[in-house]
């Protein structure tokens, strides 16, 4: 008797386990849909089915959810080829590289791996569970794989503002004067810090920069302003910091520090790169600052245009010696920077420099034979940096969308603004590459949101262009009356939520605000 009821004893507890193993598709008794044990029921180990009972054969998954902190997944399970498709948007994917799942099998039945443990779902060739079945012989795999949703893409203005409405003071130079500084705030020139609805929230913690001023016309036409401003794929503000010092052979001029607010707008920043002994301008920076990014700006106009572009690795800014640790690129871009138009900047789409960039150009008419103001010009090159340097690279041209009938305006040949001013901002949202065109004709200003590929056509006779989401995810945005015509934009990325947000600042007139929206179809 003592052995048969230590056999029976046994036998309730391999069940137990295979009751833990996962959540049931049909519930034991004394238990709640969640797995836990119901207060009123009993919890003796000794209480059991008749052991002589034939042991169950069933081995079904049911149902398989992915969870994670900010999201859940449902499965779709096909019980025909047993397999389980997992649906997720672009912003969703990196989080299944180490997700948990809950699910539901036959009772009494056992599955492995522990889908209760973070599993890497991103492999390949999916992941397979094995569901046994309480006889313990009779074996059903399952094969677990991920597919890309269909989705659709959308720009939405949030809001717009006036520099008075905003309180904020003119900058006098043509530099980006406004970014990001995490995903949920932005911060311009004069040191505000704004939330996305555009609510002044505090001032940029500036502790330990040597200085603040702007140069504009060869002097010093500000201070108490950072001089040009970007932020990393993460919202980390990146900004340029100038003041007047001494040279080492005598003399004084501009010198120039670069900054990263790594731990916080509220935070003290930290020196990435500097002091230099001349003006930096128009700067961008892509990748990430605490892992690997790329720098670059302009140092003066010449012809062709040299600009400079430094790749740093592993968030380590400065060697031991107090050198820049960063690889140093000179990219010579053969559209002149001193033609009249004066302004060109690059921008790369992501913190790997063979991923490619754009380069914005003010383009004169005299590089065509022509008179006056051309039009302003986006140049892409996909091949990446290193192919630029070996003359590689293949020049795509973009085209813009400002109906000059429409508007009333001269014409520019290229559909962007025609005057010299304006701004490039190049990203990916969704894995497909983007640019944020921000260019000007006195006095109004533009803002376009375009893919950064060639024109599609509704009708390749008559080119006529598509003007949906095919080319543009925001078809160009008027700002009238900016006395400065002095434009300027910004874009990060928020992951958990898959929404891009952009700002754009028409200098000394207008801020508005929009979002990039992923609809799943």
């Amino acid at each position: 008797m003592k052995m048969k009821k230590l056999a029976m004893i046994f036998s309730a507890m391999a069940l137990l386990v295979s009751f833990a193993a996962c959540q049931p598709e049909k519930n034991p008794e004394g238990q709640t849909p969640g797995g836990s044990v119901d207060p009123g029921a009993s919890t003796d180990p000794t209480v059991s089915e008749d052991p002589g009972a034939p042991k169950s054969t069933e081995c079904r998954l049911t149902s398989f959810v992915i969870k994670t902190d900010l999201f859940t997944l449902d499965g779709f399970v096909d019980q025909t080829d047993k397999s389980v498709e997992i649906s997720y948007m672009p912003n969703e994917y990196e989080f299944l590289s180490a997700a948990v799942a809950e699910v539901e099998i036959s009772e009494k039945a056992t599955i492995t791996p522990d889908p209760t443990t973070p599993i890497d779902y991103t492999v390949s060739e999916g992941v397979t569970f094995t569901v046994t079945a309480e006889d313990g012989e009779t074996k059903t795999e399952y094969h677990v794989y991920l597919a890309a949703a269909e989705f659709s893409e959308r720009a939405e203005k949030r809001w717009e503002k006036t520099y008075g409405e905003m309180k904020i003071a003119a900058k006098p130079n043509f530099d980006c004067g406004i970014a990001f500084c995490d995903t949920e705030h932005f911060v311009y020139a004069d040191l505000n810090v704004f939330d996305l609805d555009g609510n002044k929230v505090g001032t940029l913690n500036t502790d330990g920069v040597t200085g603040l001023e702007v140069y504009a016309d060869g002097k010093v036409a500000a201070t108490g302003q950072l001089a040009a401003m970007t932020n990393d794929d993460n919202g980390v503000l990146v900004a340029i910091t100038s003041f007047t010092g001494e040279y080492v052979e005598g003399g004084s001029g501009c010198k120039t520090e670069v900054y990263a607010w790594k731990d916080g707008w509220d935070k003290a920043p930290t020196k990435v790169y500097g002091p230099v002994d001349y003006q930096c301008m128009y700067m961008s920076a892509s990748g990430e600052v605490e892992g690997d990014f790329v720098l670059n700006f302009r140092t003066g106009a010449n012809n062709p245009q040299m600009h400079h572009v430094l790749v740093f690795h592993g968030g380590k800014f400065f060697n031991e010696d107090g050198s820049s640790a960063a690889t140093w690129y000179g990219p010579m871009i053969e559209h002149p920077g001193n033609d009249g138009c004066w302004g060109q900047m690059l921008s790369f789409f992501s913190g790997d420099p063979e991923e490619g960039f754009v380069v914005w150009d003010s383009l004169a008419a005299a590089e065509y034979g022509m008179t006056g103001n051309a039009s302003a010009a986006f140049y892409v090159y996909n091949e990446g940096l290193q192919a630029f340097v070996n003359q590689a690279a293949v020049e795509l041209q973009l085209f813009g969308q400002v109906n000059w009938t429409n508007w009333d305006s001269e014409g520019g040949m290229f559909s962007y603004g025609n005057y010299s001013t304006g701004h490039v901002r190049a990203f990916k949202y969704n894995g497909l590459k983007y640019i944020i065109a921000a260019t000007s004709s006195w006095p109004n200003t533009w803002i376009t949101i375009q893919k950064a590929e060639e024109v599609a056509y509704d009708d390749e006779e008559t080119e006529e262009v598509d003007e949906s989401a095919a080319n543009y995810l925001l078809p160009t945005v008027r700002v009238e009356d900016t006395a400065q015509c002095r434009p300027c934009s910004a874009y990060v990325y928020d992951p958990a939520t898959g929404t891009g947000h952009v700002v754009y600042a028409a200098q000394n007139a207008k801020v508005l605000a929009f979002d990039l929206i992923t609809d799943r179809l």
